[in-house]
């Protein structure tokens, strides 16, 4: 019977251990963190012509480490990115951008527009 209950026991520690030190919420948080340190920019992209273009950019973006989102235009002429500058500078951005065939003309801060 004792030699049940110090399995148990031992099962039962070994068990809390485990629980205590995987917490799950150090990871989420972080991943918060992370995620509240974002940029956003505005490239104007010279060369695209359709939305097989835009999609291209999409594409080749978002492969780049630290890239959120892009949302390219071709009508406009542009792409917005949303990335982490602690992963991922501007320069790389434009790089990724003459990359996929295409030139990154000009990088700005990307000012959003609301309405009143």
């Amino acid at each position: 019977m004792s030699k049940t209950r110090v399995t148990s026991f031992s099962f039962v520690m070994v068990l809390l251990f485990i629980l205590s030190s995987c917490g799950g919420s150090g990871g989420k948080k972080e991943v918060k963190e992370a995620a509240n340190e974002t940029a956003m920019i505005e490239v104007s992209i010279s060369g695209m012509t359709c939305t097989g273009c835009e999609n291209t950019i999409q594409s080749g973006l978002t492969k780049v480490p630290g890239v959120i989102s892009v949302k390219a235009s071709h009508t406009l002429g542009n792409a917005i990115v949303e990335y982490n500058p602690e992963q991922v500078d501007t320069l790389k951005i434009k790089d990724a951008v003459n990359g996929c065939g295409y030139t990154a003309v000009k990088v700005m801060p990307h000012q959003e527009i609301t309405e009143n």
